[in-house]
């Protein structure tokens, strides 16, 4: 036995030795500065606000030539930041200084700031940026705002006391002091970001002037009694249009007071059924029509009072969202103060009526991804920090631009049924 067991191990001990002979001690390619052929460099956008909160993030990517088998060339991407440290270096052409991955201003030396990438011998094509000075604050303007939140009743056969939530009026308080920041500009730093100067706050009194007893907070029971179909299974957003329509005197509150948004049981995939502005007062001496709205109204009376064109529609879903994520309401209140979805449109002159937007095409496939890099219809690579932008693709949603808040505000001073900001 003794034999067997000795021989065992001898055999064992030639076997791993014949293994370590033969083994292959594979390294991982590490890219040296002289491999690198080529550089791609986006400066993220094409003019940027010198108010020293404005950011241009640089956007690099480098290349190496590979020959493939069949003898054809190929650019392999390389990580540039598994080169030496500085190896990378963005240059601002105009006064020949580094500048580092991010570059912002509080001057405007040149009308236009040029930027290019190098490593090594290699640089990148020349990125070119307009400045722009920082826009006056506008006066401050305040909105009034009720929430008329759809609950169901809990008598409905399809209520379920463990999964139901009802929404509490502290989500209604963050989802307003949230939109406030963004559209303020206190969280973001997108090149042309500015502050609307305007404050939106839950109603403190209801339409007949009386107290509220929880401000902004105007709960409404729903069952089958708005359905169109009593014999449906389902609910359907017609069906609190059509309910809303036929009872507007008490759902819909004067529109020259409040911003009526009505939260109804749906997601935000759905569509809310809600118009952009339709008419605009004629402009004054000096003033420019806002684009996109042909007709002009005859006074600031001219509206029709139903839910398409004097409510915001709203996602309930949007008021509980994933783990550690912000209520995010600005984009729905944004439309109907007639701003739109920065998504490509080939329908509608420059996707937005706003120049100052970056536009992505959402059937792009490079844009399916799960960050917030997107490629612009210009072919150029940013970073999509836009309130207003799409959310069935990841953004920052933490900005809007100098030309949105001209914009939303023209519309709440000339759009009738929008017209209910207030100076105090």
């Amino acid at each position: 036995m003794n034999k067997i067991i000795t021989g065992f191990l001898l055999l064992a001990v030639v076997t791993w030795a014949g293994c370590k002979k033969n083994s292959y001690d594979f390294k991982m390619f590490k890219p040296a500065v002289e491999d690198i052929d080529s550089i791609y460099l986006s400066a993220t956008d094409k003019m940027m606000i010198a108010d020293g909160q404005a950011t241009l993030e640089f956007i690099v990517e480098a290349y190496r030539k590979v020959r493939l088998s069949g003898g054809k060339d190929s650019m392999i991407f390389v990580d540039y930041r598994l080169l030496p440290q500085g190896s990378l270096k963005m240059i601002e052409e105009r006064s020949g200084k580094q500048t580092g991955m991010t570059y912002s201003t509080t001057t405007i030396p040149y009308d236009t700031v040029k930027f290019h990438a190098e490593i090594g011998k290699i640089r990148s094509a020349t990125k070119s940026v307009a400045l722009r000075p920082k826009p006056a604050l506008p006066p401050k303007l305040y909105i009034d705002v009720v929430f008329h939140v759809w609950e169901l009743n809990t008598t409905h056969l399809t209520y379920d006391v463990s999964s139901y939530q009802p929404v509490q009026l502290s989500q209604l308080k963050e989802a307003i002091r949230y939109m406030n920041e963004v559209i303020n500009n206190k969280v973001g730093k997108s090149p042309n970001g500015a502050a609307a100067n305007v404050e939106f706050r839950l109603a403190t009194k209801n339409q007949l002037g009386q107290t509220m007893i929880q401000p902004g907070f105007n709960k409404l029971i729903y069952s089958d009694n708005v359905k169109v179909n009593p014999l449906a299974t389902t609910f359907s957003p017609n069906d609190f249009i059509a309910y809303i329509n036929a009872n507007k005197s008490s759902l819909i509150w004067d529109p020259k007071q409040f911003l009526n948004i009505h939260v109804l049981p749906f997601g935000a995939n759905n569509s809310m059924g809600t118009n952009y502005p339709a008419k605009q007062l004629a402009p004054g001496p000096g003033e420019q029509a806002i684009l996109g709205m042909p007709t002009t109204a005859a006074n600031d009376n001219d509206y029709t009072l139903d839910y398409a064109n004097a409510t915001c529609g709203f996602p309930r879903t949007v008021l509980f969202p994933g783990y550690e994520r912000k209520i995010e309401a600005f984009r729905f209140v944004g439309m109907f103060y007639g701003l739109y979805t920065p998504l490509y449109n080939s329908a509608r002159l420059y996707s937005d009526y706003c120049y100052d937007t970056r536009k992505f095409d959402g059937l792009d496939p490079r844009n399916s991804y799960s960050f917030a890099t997107k490629v612009g219809v210009d072919n150029e690579k940013y970073i999509a920090d836009n309130a207003m932008d799409d959310m069935r693709y990841p953004t920052l949603l933490s900005s809007i631009t100098a030309d949105q808040v001209a914009r939303m505000r023209a519309v709440m001073l000339k759009c009738p049924g929008r017209m209910n900001a207030k100076t105090q």
